[in-house]
């Protein structure tokens, strides 16, 4: 009896002792001691490896005829970038290419206005240098009007692209210049034209000139333009240059310059577009469907439909792909960061369009 009463007291004790201990919670995954258990599906060890995402990029505006690289080794680089002009049609055109290519490549890049002015563009390579970009690239507005500033660049080892213009000290300094032959831009058109003149039987034509006089290439490609003048001479076929005026690539002061011609004339040849556009306007203000104009660097929409469309006043225009201009700049810029050879200067293809070959280069559909 003493032992039964010995057990039960036992027993009783143990339970009184499981009732008063503190609940115990279940364990989080914070609180559980680590395992060597197989990964769940949600495990992020099961995950695929994925490149960084892409920017967002109107890529849609990119034509067919450019061609990308799959190279990362701009991803994250800061680019400066200044253009001689944005106020001209196809200099904006070429800066949306490169800022859409760039942000492609994964880059920090805004392309800055020159405004034709030397000052401004030496303050912004100087802001580029201050800010610590990886790379610049640069249209200069005059050969050496930057000079002192990108050679800062090149004290500070940072690699530097020409384009569409030229640096003096390019050739030594930069990594590449990309740009076109200013003087064979001339030469096509002054060929064409005189053509045009043969195949009409002009044998003596006036012509009015709108020109850019602080843009150097623009005033080479007249030195083109008049030594096939010159060589017409020989021929028998008289150009006579009536008025010459320094539109600065705006349409409003080639609209007033050419409304302001009194004198008969024939022809008209702009260095750029924006001059061609400005005296195609004033021309229809003035009810002259006789008087034709030719653009010696043009790209885009409106002067191609113009050709299309037959227009009385806008005769051909001289084609500069500013896409593709902006694709050799990254070609380069991507070589460089890849340790590969890149050629001092590269040229782009050049071609003059007029009503009969305009669909080779602009789709209507």
């Amino acid at each position: 009896m003493k032992k039964l009463l010995a057990i039960l007291l036992a027993m009783a004790m143990v339970f009184s002792l499981v009732a008063c201990a503190p609940d115990k919670k279940p364990e989080t995954p914070t609180d559980a001691a680590p395992t060597d258990a197989a990964p769940t599906d949600a495990d992020p060890t099961d995950a695929e490896p994925t490149d960084p995402p892409k920017p967002d990029v109107a890529m849609s505006i990119v034509p067919a005829s450019v061609v990308l690289s799959d190279s990362k080794a701009l991803q994250g680089k800061k680019i400066g970038n200044s253009i001689c002009y944005k106020g001209d049609e196809w200099c904006y055109q070429l800066s949306l290419a490169m800022e859409t290519l760039g942000k492609y490549y994964g880059a920090d890049i805004v392309v800055e206005d020159g405004d034709l002015n030397d000052e401004t563009q030496t303050k912004q390579i100087e802001n580029m240098l201050a800010a610590g970009v990886d790379i610049i690239m640069i249209d200069p507005t005059t050969p050496d009007g930057t000079h002192e500033a990108l050679m800062k660049a090149v004290d500070a080892d940072i690699p530097i692209i020409i384009y569409d213009g030229y640096w003096n000290a390019g050739e030594e300094n930069a990594v590449t210049t990309v740009t076109w032959d200013q003087e064979l831009t001339g030469t096509l058109i002054g060929q064409y034209f005189v053509q045009h003149l043969k195949d009409t039987g002009q044998d003596s034509v006036k012509i009015v000139e709108l020109t850019n006089a602080v843009s150097t290439h623009c005033q080479e490609r007249f030195v083109g333009l008049h030594k096939v003048f010159e060589e017409a001479a020989k021929e028998g076929i008289e150009i006579e240059i009536l008025n010459k005026y320094d539109s600065q690539g705006n349409r409003e002061m080639a609209y007033n310059a050419i409304a302001a011609v009194v004198e008969p004339y024939d022809y008209i040849i702009s260095d750029v577009d924006n001059g061609a556009f400005g005296a195609v306007s004033a021309l229809q203000a003035a009810g002259n469907t006789k008087v034709q104009v030719l653009s010696m660097g043009a790209y885009g929409e409106e002067p191609f439909t113009a050709l299309y469309n037959n227009d009385a006043n806008y005769m051909a225009c001289l084609n500069v792909d500013p896409w593709i201009l902006a694709q050799f700049i990254f070609d380069g810029a991507i070589d460089y960061f890849e340790g590969n050879e890149v050629p001092t200067k590269t040229n782009i293809a050049l071609f003059v369009v007029d009503s009969d070959n305009v669909t080779d280069f602009w789709s209507f559909d």
